[in-house]
């Protein structure tokens, strides 16, 4: 037999499964060939490893590191499930503030004001029916219910939420409402409490 086809059939001999003829050959190989011998050994060492039910000790050097170990996998964890989160409530005010703009473009005039002009004739810009306070709060109390389910905290998904849509980018840009100081403050203030 030759090393090479040797090298082939060391699993099949460990496992029992070369016939007679072919196992005294094979064998005769081991005994005059060092390097077929040795590598017959260390598949026999290791196949013993697997069958063994003692798992060995692995040693003092992976001991006296598991626990710095430990702590950088429960970390790491806690970094996947922040930056999950975090993107959800994104993708959520995201999906909110796009659901707002929506609404705000496909709705006709607000009631009593005329498209053509103001009331000294000047043209104007024509204004689009917008949310209710009532409903905006609503929706955006959803999202952040929704995020502080998925374990986010309130107070990060406010910050996301001004990252994303600040109150005075939406001057100029087209009507959320005609909202008078004491409304524009109970919606802030209901937004930014996580109790409600």
């Amino acid at each position: 037999m030759m090393c090479a086809e040797v090298r082939e059939r060391i699993a099949p001999w460990l496992s029992g499964e070369i016939d007679q003829d072919d196992r005294r050959l094979f064998e005769e190989h081991l005994g005059a060939c060092a390097s077929c011998a040795s590598d017959a050994e260390r598949a026999r060492r290791a196949l013993d490893l697997l069958v063994t039910d003692d798992v060995p000790d692995p040693g003092p050097v992976y001991w006296s590191s598991f626990g710095g170990r430990l702590r950088e996998r429960i970390a790491a964890a806690r970094r996947r499930r922040r930056w999950l989160g975090l993107t959800a409530a994104i993708a959520a005010a995201t999906i909110v503030v796009a659901g707002l703009a929506l609404l705000q473009t496909r709705r006709g005039p607000a009631p009593g004001r005329a498209a053509g002009g103001g009331a000294d004739g000047a043209a104007t810009t024509p204004s689009v029916r917008a949310l209710t306070v009532e409903q905006a709060e609503a929706h955006l109390r959803e999202a952040l219910q929704r995020g502080v389910a998925e374990g986010q905290d309130p107070r990060e998904i406010d910050t996301i939420l001004d990252d994303i849509a600040p109150a005075d980018a939406l001057e100029g840009t087209g009507r959320v409402g005609d909202l008078s100081p004491e409304e524009d403050r109970r919606l802030s203030d209901g937004l930014l409490d996580p109790r409600s």
